[in-house]
């Protein structure tokens, strides 16, 4: 950090104080939560399972994956479910901080244990009428600063079809509201390529983005998601 953008922060700071979603003490305007929450939290132990697909009960959960990696930075529960549905549905972006923390961190963590690294990052897309209701990707946009040293392609896959919301549906449902909805065509073959959600559920989502990514030539695909549904949610 250059001299004069640590003047800056400090002033920023002074200003414009920022607190810990956690405990409420002080922290630089940059992050959300401080590193005593952070360790705290209860993360996924990607150290033990830096591909989840290996991990018995998140493969039992999921059993039907089409993509071949898996990393996710924690259980969809508290605080994790808060902090996602308020950047999601109200754009509270003081949370956007405090995901990026953690992601971060989880992606650091995997990637030092992975021999193999994708080569690009492509966040899911929203269909383009969704992305004009809600004015943002949520997805990109906790994400985005993340992945500052990947190579991201924003326009390699397309949602051509307008699909329901998914929270409202059964996993049937999802599997067939999914089904077509992703195209690419880009040419990817022999490609390791990484595809990037907010909250896997029962993974249809993913799985049509792999398919759509497959058919384009991609050898493999990794999903990341900043977080898994438990069973019963």
């Amino acid at each position: 950090m250059t001299s004069l953008k640590k003047q800056t922060t400090r002033i920023l700071d002074w200003f414009f104080p920022s607190f810990c979603v956690q405990c409420e003490t002080p922290v630089n305007t940059h992050v959300g939560i401080c590193q005593y929450c952070l360790t705290d939290l209860p993360l996924l132990d990607l150290n033990k399972h830096p591909n989840l697909l290996y991990r018995p009960d998140i493969a039992e959960l999921f059993p039907d994956c089409q993509f071949n990696n898996l990393v996710a930075c924690a259980w969809y529960r508290p605080p994790f479910d808060g902090w996602l549905s308020q950047l999601k549905f109200s754009n509270q972006i003081f949370y956007k901080n405090v995901l990026q923390q953690i992601i971060t961190q989880q992606l650091s963590t995997v990637k030092a244990r992975c021999e193999i690294w994708p080569e690009l990052f492509i966040i899911i897309p929203l269909h383009r009428e969704r992305f004009i209701q809600r004015g943002y990707n949520q997805v990109a946009q906790t994400w985005g600063d993340c992945l500052n040293n990947e190579d991201v392609k924003l326009d390699y896959l397309h949602r051509h079809k307008k699909t329901d919301a998914q929270s409202s549906l059964t996993k049937a449902k999802r599997v067939k509201n999914l089904q077509d909805a992703f195209i690419c065509h880009q040419n990817l073959a022999g490609k390791t390529v990484a595809i990037i959600d907010d909250v896997m559920t029962t993974g249809a989502t993913l799985n049509a983005a792999t398919v759509a990514l497959k058919k384009a030539g991609a050898k493999q695909v990794w999903a990341f998601v900043t977080c898994l549904t438990p069973l019963g949610r």
